[in-house]
């Protein structure tokens, strides 16, 4: 298998596996006529090579790829190398990447049922959506039994490119509430590159018990003290609250092809979450979205329902037998 993951993870992640990373760096991809673009085409080419001394070192049996553009290089050389190719579509819509790659895999899974009729028949099947063991647990039972024991609370996060506007917009909501409704809120708040200690610092001027961090590896146990979920509506937050059974305000990151928008248009369509699109956000807004969710918790109930049918627990296993059953045919 070939993975390309951003260096910070691949270092978190190998300190606790006996796994053998190849990071290959790509930037973001960057305005057309720009001097960026320049160096975004040279580190492709590089990508290219680096990726094929890697194929020749260690021989993969298998190549899977999660989208992006970044996959693109391994990809075709599996393809040149005739290796079985397992793509992963994780949005609604189908990316760029694995458009233009599904000509060569042999299989390729979908996160959300409705995206198998957009590739081939012969090749889609839905897998869900793979998430860590402290997701597969059902944590409804927990939350249901601290009910009325604590302050209504709220997880926050905008992961690390949306964390900045969410953050300024939801604290500027607080502002407009007054100092006995702010007594009956708890904040969790991952507030991403952000200036945490700035944070912090607005959160006691207003008087909120807050946990603030820019990052945690504990967000499985955050959902569960949460009574409702502020967020972006990348796929991955989307899995995690269909896991979990929470209450979400999707807040769609707008550019990147504005694949978190069709995302959050799937679940609006299913009434699996309310969401804020970027044109409509503001303080007030938030503020009495929120307010309507903590008034109406048969309302919330129902959103955590609805999203729990994308949940599909066993997507793990699908795709690693998946896997597995590639290598096999190929040998």
């Amino acid at each position: 298998m070939l993975i390309n993951r951003m260096a910070e993870f691949s270092e978190c992640f190998r300190a606790e596996h006996s796994f053998h990373f190849h990071i290959i760096p790509l930037l973001p991809l960057p305005p057309f006529f720009s001097f960026k673009m320049l160096l975004f085409l040279l580190q492709c080419i590089a990508a290219f090579y680096r990726t094929f001394f890697v194929f020749v070192k260690i021989k993969p049996a298998l190549v899977v790829g999660f989208g992006s553009f970044s996959s693109v290089p391994g990809i075709l050389w599996a393809a040149f190398f005739r290796k079985p190719i397992l793509l992963h579509e994780q949005n609604a819509a189908i990316g760029r990447a694995n458009q233009f790659l599904s000509r060569w895999a042999n299989q390729i899974a979908v996160s959300f049922p409705e995206t198998q009729g957009k590739f081939s028949r012969s090749k889609v099947f839905w897998s869900g959506y793979p998430l860590r063991s402290s997701f597969l647990h059902d944590l409804r039972e927990t939350q249901n039994e601290q009910a009325g024991q604590k302050p209504f609370t709220i997880l926050v996060f905008g992961g690390s490119q949306g964390a900045k506007r969410l953050n300024h917009t939801f604290l500027e909501a607080l502002k407009v509430v007054n100092a006995e409704e702010r007594s009956c809120f708890a904040v969790i708040h991952n507030v991403g590159k952000d200036d945490l200690q700035g944070i912090k610092q607005r959160y006691q001027e207003l008087g909120i018990v807050a946990d603030v961090c820019t990052f945690s590896y504990q967000i499985a146990e955050q959902y569960k003290r949460a009574d409702l979920v502020l967020a972006r509506a990348g796929a991955g937050t989307i899995f995690e609250l269909a896991a979990v059974g929470r209450a979400a305000v999707l807040m769609p990151y707008p550019h990147a092809y504005a694949h978190q928008k069709l995302n959050a248009n799937y679940l609006v369509s299913r009434n699996a979450a309310r969401v804020i699109n970027d044109d409509s956000l503001s303080a007030s807004t938030l503020r009495n979205v929120i307010f309507e969710l903590k008034a109406k918790p048969d309302q919330r109930n129902q959103l955590g329902r609805n999203i729990q049918h994308l949940a599909k627990r066993e997507a793990n296993r699908i795709l690693v037998e998946a896997g597995w059953k590639l290598i096999c045919e190929k040998n």
